[in-house]
This record gives structure tokens, C-alpha cells and sequence, in this order.
């Protein structure tokens, strides 16, 4: 009998890329999963015309026919993954740091409006030092040479909060305890909105469940959870 391998849709943070999840692909696959991390891209028009409802609709455009998928998303990445399941029906979602949706308490102020392009590529290395504190100097190297400008109209639109409806399938929500930019409070918000399990890391960063040392054990505990749910 020919077996289909359920399929795992993962989508990146603000400045990010696909490449984010590269530690826990080999994770996923081990556990018999179809990974899919692709790039989000500008539109036609540049970063300045891209909007999140562009983000939506590619992340949509990735899902398959057949089975319904698995929505992981982090921070962009998780309202990103929380819109695009009230369409695609997934068997479950795994929040990792995410954005807020409309709703949901946050201690955080918005900031002052972005500009039409957030410059993020080509960046000091110290902020991105900062930012992994977590990580090893291999990783930290990767992600500097990697991040990318990405569209204030998005940012905008995040920090003006983005209302969604609550998935019905099971969610997972990971917090980094050493969040700063998502607070670790705002995730268990989250995680209580959505009526969500969660997984909380000790002296864990924002981008610390991706590219820490310990992203593979995060890796692992996520696929034990799938498979239990």
C-alpha cells in the first residue's frame, strides 16, 4: 500500500526565510513527514507593494490537493499560519513565538508606523549577535548573511492586529522564556485564546526554537506531540 507522508507547512518570520527551519528538517523528515519551508516573496512591485494578505495567499498556494496539512508558523509566520487555516482546515497548528492575532492581551506599545521598506538586510553583526544569544557562531554567521528586507505595509498591519478565527483543530504554542519581542506573557495569551498546549523553553530567544542549540530538541518535541495528537 503506498503510504502518503503527511505534509508540514512551515512559514518564516519577518526578514526571514525558509532556510529558518533548517535545523528541524532533517527532524521532521525522520519522522516521516513531507517538509515544506519555502521563502515568502515580494510581489511584482517590490517589497513596498507586498501586503500581508500577498503572504496569505502564497502560504495557501503551497498547501497541496489531498490530505490537509500541518500549519507551523513563527512569529510573522504564526498569524500568517493562523489566517490561512481558516481556509485550508489543517489536522494542526504549532504556534512558535507568533504574532498575536486581534484580541489577544499584549504588554507591548505599537511602534511608530514602518517605513514602505524595512531595511534588515546587510545589518551589524552585533545586532544579530544579540538577537541569538542562544545560538552557536556557525548559526549566527548563517542568519546575518540571510536576512532580508522585508515590507513595512506588513509590519504595519501586524502591529494594527490582525483578526482570525480559532483554529478547531489541536494548537501547540512555544514560547521562548527569553523572548523580547514577543513577550513570553503575550504567548501564553495566545496559547489561552486558542485553547492551546504549550511548550516553554528556559532562557530560550525569539528566534531561539529555530536556531539555538537546542532547536532540534524543540524539533523533536514538536513531532512527539503531532503524533500524539
Amino acid at each position: 500500500e503506498r503510504q502518503t507522508l503527511q505534509t508540514v507547512i512551515l512559514v518564516h518570520g519577518a526578514g526571514g526565510g525558509g532556510w529558518e527551519y533548517d535545523l528541524w528538517k532533517p527532524v521532521f523528515e525522520r519522522g516521516g513527514y513531507r517538509f515544506v519551508a519555502k521563502d515568502l516573496e515580494p510581489v511584482a512591485g517590490g517589497l513596498a507593494k507586498t501586503t500581508f494578505s500577498d503572504y496569505v495567499s502564497q502560504v495557501k498556494s503551497w498547501v497541496g490537493r489531498g490530505e490537509p496539512p500541518i500549519l507551523i508558523g513563527a512569529s510573522m509566520g504564526g498569524i500568517i499560519a493562523l489566517k490561512v487555516a481558516e481556509d485550508v482546515k489543517p489536522t494542526a497548528v504549532v504556534l512558535v513565538n507568533s504574532v498575536p492575532p486581534a484580541g489577544v492581551p499584549t504588554a507591548r506599545t505599537p511602534k511608530d508606523r514602518y517605513p514602505e521598506v524595512v531595511k534588515w538586510a546587510n545589518g551589524p553583526l552585533s545586532e544579530t549577535r544579540d538577537a541569538m544569544p542562544d545560538s552557536d557562531e556557525v548559526t549566527i554567521q548563517k542568519a546575518w548573511k540571510r536576512w532580508r528586507d522585508e515590507s513595512g505595509g506588513v509590519m504595519n498591519t501586524l502591529n494594527e492586529r490582525v483578526s482570525v478565527r480559532k483554529p478547531t483543530c489541536p494548537v501547540l504554542v512555544v514560547v521562548g522564556a527569553k523572548d523580547t519581542d514577543i513577550s513570553p506573557e503575550t504567548s501564553r495569551n495566545v496559547a489561552e485564546w486558542a485553547s492551546a498546549d504549550i511548550h516553554q523553553y528556559a532562557n530560550m530567544s525569539h528566534v531561539g526554537p529555530l536556531l539555538s542549540r537546542r532547536a532540534t530538541e524543540v524539533a523533536g518535541s514538536i513531532v512527539t506531540w503531532l503524533k500524539a495528537h
